[in-house]
């Protein structure tokens, strides 16, 4: 359709720049002849009377405006190979076009402007980029004003109509039907070519507004497939943390309930053999407690294996702070305490949520995180500047929290008259700090 489309305008533009060569010729022989008409009938002294300036020579403005026809074409053609997707290049030949345009119309006495219309097919031909199209306004009203009657009040000329007008009756009808029929039909190449031209670029338009459309359809349909990915992600991780929770903590129990169960019936009759299975039930506690402890490791953030407990919090922090226009300041207050992987993986939930709640719904700009310790407490106080909430109503990110903290014997405030304010606290175990 492309392919089509550049070939028919090409063959226009083709078309009229022969069209404008032949009327290029018909001026120039009726003025180069005209001249010898007025020599040969010896009518100078009246034709004189007629102009308001000495005609300039015929034999020059017939060569001359043949071969400026000609540079213009060249122009045109090379315009093609090198300059047409170059602004900058396709700027330059317009204008160089344009003063050839001018100097062809002040050859002919401004008697004929119809070659702004080829330079202007040969422009919007070219160009692509709406920036340049002022040029093809000035491109019309170069066209509007390049009469003789506008241009003679600023430049020395004769009137065009007097080298017709020299003839007899019967001769000038012929030449003013030839020009006419000449000029007219370079308006009518050229309707045809902006025809064209508009109804393509309304294709074009309709096109494109048909492919946005696809592509709006398109990402509805990714996100209701991610959506329903996302959902059958929840649902195999839920079957798979049922499947880890049964082969763990469903084996454990189980072999423990039927230890205990041992050791209740034995203990009257056989004190050793009690202790003996109470060992056995104390190992299987510990091989459960280290299966479960694995599968929680498994759900740990990425970041707390790599980096740390810090070190993950100032990368959420910084990867939250690049995509988001609140700014997150860090206090961190505890060097000489190491916490349990299960704690960690508490407080960077703690934390995340409440980054994204501050931001979603505080409209917050900055919030503050402090962690500190005061005896036997780690303190964790989560401050920003957005709107908070007389009322506070515990959705499910703040229950999250308090059913987090809660495993972890932990404890949580929240506060919303000023900003909103999140305080929590977690008892530090022995082991967990050093000197």
């Amino acid at each position: 359709m492309k392919r089509k489309y550049d070939i028919s305008l090409t063959t226009i533009k083709n078309t009229m720049t022969a069209l404008n060569f032949i009327i290029v010729i018909f001026f120039g022989t009726v003025y180069l002849i005209g001249t010898k008409y007025v020599v040969d009938h010896r009518i100078a002294r009246e034709f004189l009377d007629r102009v308001n300036h000495v005609p300039l020579n015929p034999e020059v403005v017939y060569f001359a405006s043949i071969l400026l026809f000609i540079i213009l074409i060249f122009l045109m053609y090379y315009r093609t190979i090198i300059a047409r997707n170059h602004k900058v290049l396709n700027v330059l030949f317009t204008v160089v076009q344009l003063t050839i345009c001018f100097g062809l119309m002040y050859l002919f006495n401004m008697g004929y402007n119809g070659i702004v219309l080829l330079v202007f097919c040969d422009s919007i031909y070219h160009w692509k980029d709406s920036s340049s199209r002022w040029i093809l306004v000035a491109l019309i009203i170069l066209y509007l004003v390049s009469s003789y009657e506008v241009a003679s009040a600023v430049l020395p000329m004769n009137n065009p109509q007097a080298f017709f007008e020299i003839y007899d009756m019967n001769t000038r009808s012929l030449l003013f039907a030839i020009r006419n029929v000449l000029v007219t039909l370079n308006i009518l190449i050229f309707i045809g070519f902006i025809i064209m031209y508009i109804t393509h670029q309304l294709e074009e338009n309709e096109k494109i507004a048909k492919e946005l459309d696809m592509i709006h359809q398109v990402n509805r349909e990714l996100k209701n497939y991610s959506v329903a990915i996302e959902k059958m992600g929840e649902r195999n991780e839920r079957k798979r943390l049922a499947r880890e929770i049964h082969d763990t903590l469903g084996h454990a129990l189980t072999g423990i309930a039927a230890g205990v169960d041992a050791c209740i019936v034995m203990i009257d009759i056989d004190a050793p053999e009690t202790k003996k299975q109470l060992k056995v039930v104390a190992k299987v506690i510990r091989e459960g407690i280290g299966e479960v402890r694995d599968s929680l490791n498994k759900l740990r953030p990425g970041a707390l294996e790599e980096q740390g407990f810090k070190g993950a919090l100032l990368k959420l922090i910084s990867e939250f702070t690049s995509v988001s226009h609140l700014e997150v300041e860090l206090d961190y207050q505890l060097h000489n305490i190491d916490f349990e992987s299960i704690k960690e993986d508490v407080l960077f939930r703690v934390i995340q949520e409440s980054m994204t709640n501050s931001m979603r719904h505080g409209g917050a700009t900055s919030l503050k995180i402090r962690f500190y310790q005061e005896k036997d407490w780690v303190y964790l106080d989560i401050h920003d500047n957005g709107v908070g909430a007389l009322e506070i109503h515990h959705g499910f990110g703040l229950k999250q929290m308090v059913e987090r903290l809660s495993v972890i014997n932990g404890d949580v405030r929240f506060d919303g008259t000023d900003g909103f304010h999140t305080v929590a606290k977690i008892p530090i175990q022995k082991g967990e700090q050093y000197d």
